[in-house]
């Protein structure tokens, strides 16, 4: 029988070592729970119980090795080391809800968002008109209680910067489904904001978007808030004034897109320097109305006027600027899919004087769910 090789010897020692030594590590980690199991956005199996019965014997090795894979002690660090391989070496992600783009900018793609940028998914001539009306009969209930409305639509993060996408999915001529919104509302008369106009523009003079997460910069809420002020219907309504070295504040932010990859990426940021603001706001706490609402409340001393404003997570990056421009804004905070009926009572209890309804890019066809009917 042929000896192997010294160099093969060595080589296969070091690797057998390796293993023996990242097993060993691992265990004694998970032994004295140090393993980290965060990031993953799912539930990780618990340790089995002594089996009772055949059906429990027979899925214990399987419940047995499902509890050890996740709470093996170098899990994380393990999968953050395969994952950045991937991202920086391959230039692929392990979650099918976020892609890479170009200069390590990454993308979500849930939602059909990625079929959305590639203007895949036109509105329907019906959707269109169901859309009108819906927007028609919340202007309609707006003027009944005394109150103006006003949407404004969040764009979607490639929107504002395509040039940081990958090179698919290719893009198709045509309008984009605010587009055909915008398309049917102006006429009609129905107030539709599109910030997207300030924040192309505004992006030579900062980040609109952080790069590692979906939503709107500090710099890129206030463009937002200064498209949605100019288009209000309310007179003597004090405007924050604020220009881009009012951005100055260092700060770190951990992306939920890098999160959502499990990616160890933190971006440096510039946040507005407090010393801006033009009032002293209170908040109440949120409390929840239901699963998918919850209700919070600002303060400004001095300032006039009761607003509805009723928004997703992008909500969290504009309201500092709203609060300090209206004397009271009830928040509601919607995730997923709210039909306006189940928002009418809360508005009719109120009474404001302004309903400001929010939505991300992604989800203007909800506008037209059939659900909308009353």
């Amino acid at each position: 029988m042929r000896r192997a090789s010294l160099t093969t010897r060595i080589y296969a020692g070091a690797m057998i070592g390796l293993v023996v030594l990242f097993s060993a590590v691992g265990l004694a980690a998970s032994a004295f729970r140090q393993a980290a199991v965060g990031g993953e956005n799912r539930m990780f199996a618990q340790l089995p119980g002594w089996p009772r019965s055949l059906a429990e014997w027979e899925s214990f090795p399987q419940r047995f090795d499902d509890y050890f894979n996740d709470h093996f002690g170098l899990r994380k660090l393990l999968l953050r080391l395969n994952t950045n391989i991937n991202a920086l070496m391959l230039g692929r992600l392990p979650s099918d809800r976020v892609i890479l783009g170009r200069d390590d900018w990454l993308f979500y793609a849930g939602e059909e968002s990625l079929e959305l940028y590639a203007n895949k998914r036109p509105l329907s001539g019906a959707q269109l008109d169901d859309a009108r009306d819906s927007l028609t009969r919340r202007v309609g209930r707006a003027k009944q209680l005394g109150a103006a409305y006003v949407l404004i639509i969040a764009p979607d993060k490639h929107s504002i910067y395509p040039e940081h996408m990958p090179r698919f999915p290719t893009r198709r001529g045509g309008p984009s489904q605010l587009d055909q919104l915008l398309a049917v509302a102006r006429p009609a008369g129905l107030p539709v904001v599109d910030p997207r106009p300030a924040l192309l523009q505004g992006k030579a003079d900062g980040l609109v978007y952080y790069k590692d997460d979906t939503h709107w910069t500090d710099w890129g809420a206030y463009l937002g808030y200064r498209a949605l002020m100019a288009a209000l219907p309310l007179p003597e309504v004090p405007i924050v004034q604020l220009d881009r070295r009012q951005f100055s504040v260092p700060g770190e932010m951990k992306g939920g897109l890098a999160d959502m990859a499990n990616l160890p990426w933190v971006e440096q940021t510039r946040k507005v320097d407090p010393a801006a603001s033009r009032c002293d706001v209170t908040r109440t706490p949120f409390e929840r109305l239901s699963p998918n609402l919850s209700i919070a409340r600002t303060h400004c001393a001095g300032a006039k006027y009761k607003v509805i404003y009723i928004g997703d997570s992008f909500s969290d990056w504009i309201m500092p600027y709203l609060s300090q421009s209206f004397g009271e804004i009830v928040h509601i905070a919607r995730s997923g899919f709210t039909p306006w009926r189940d928002l009418q009572p809360t508005i009719d209890r109120e009474a404001p004087d302004l309903i400001i309804e929010e939505l991300v890019e992604r989800h203007v066809s909800s506008i037209a769910d059939a659900r909308e009917s009353e």
